[in-house]
């Protein structure tokens, strides 16, 4: 198939550094599906996708599933720790010679997606195929990804602008939600100086959105844990997560992952 990358949003920090690091343009950016055939990569709920009347012939993801179509079409998923280790593998096992620049790109997005090998996710198949892209490229992988995650914090952006980063809605039963999630090096001082703003902030876009419940959790890579913050709910996510509230927020040490430990609970307690 002829086919050529494209976005459905902006593009943000951790990625606009590798693609400069290894020499590739950003790719062009979808306003409307109409009249496009599809191939979904990272991505297969409904909400996630491009408003406009469109013809999908593939999806390539590594999260849950929750995807219909009228028609029979390629649907590849596996549950690793990036959608970047299952497009590597392709390579490998077709025998098709990877550029040093591909490998760089791949490399980053599996770093980026895993956490530096640190979320819940990671698989003994991502590590694998993060080592052997490397081999092209010589470089000191956990250095790679440090590089990558503190050019992605950028932390003077505004409070809203932070929240709607990595931004997700999602629906539990009748209940409409929206997950955001940013990673940083240094929660506390972070905190310190802008924990009263994020906290109207949520409630801001929560009201904007008319979302039953906003959660936007602030996750400290080498800490290993995350600050989250609830506007809506706020009685229920006390029960799930087993924490309490003070000033619509709490620490959960562990807790790496908006895909394995934030939306799974949520949705088996609403679906119930």
């Amino acid at each position: 198939m002829e086919t050529k990358p494209a976005r459905a949003g902006e593009i943000n920090a951790e990625t606009k550094i590798v693609l400069k690091k290894f020499s590739f343009d950003q790719p062009e950016l979808l306003e409307t599906a109409d009249g496009k055939e599809l191939i979904l990569v990272d991505h297969n709920e409904k909400e996630q996708m491009i408003d406009g009347e469109t013809k999908i012939v593939g999806v390539f993801d590594h999260h849950k599933i929750n995807f219909s179509y009228p028609e029979q079409i390629y649907f590849h998923a596996k549950a690793v720790g990036a959608t970047a280790t299952l497009v590597a593998d392709r390579f490998f096992k077709h025998n098709i010679d990877i550029s040093k620049e591909m490998a760089g790109i791949l490399l980053g997005a599996i770093l980026s997606d895993t956490v530096i090998f640190k979320s819940p996710t990671t698989t003994k198949k991502d590590k694998e195929i993060a080592s052997k892209l490397n081999e092209k490229l010589g470089l000191n992988i956990e250095e790679l990804g440090k590089e990558i995650k503190k050019a992605g914090m950028d932390m003077d952006k505004p409070a809203e602008s932070l929240i709607l980063r990595d931004f997700k809605e999602f629906n539990f039963g009748s209940k409409k939600f929206g997950i955001s999630q940013i990673e940083i090096i240094g929660v506390e001082e972070f905190l310190k100086e802008r924990k009263g703003e994020i906290v109207e902030a949520i409630k801001k876009v929560k009201q904007e959105k008319q979302y039953d419940c906003l959660i936007f959790a602030v996750t400290d890579i080498m800490k290993e844990g995350s600050e989250i913050f609830v506007s809506g709910e706020e009685e229920v996510i006390e029960k799930i997560f087993n924490i309490k509230l003070e000033q619509n927020s709490a620490w959960i040490n562990g807790l790496m992952s908006r895909k394995k430990q934030i939306t799974p609970p949520l949705e088996t307690f609403f679906k119930n």
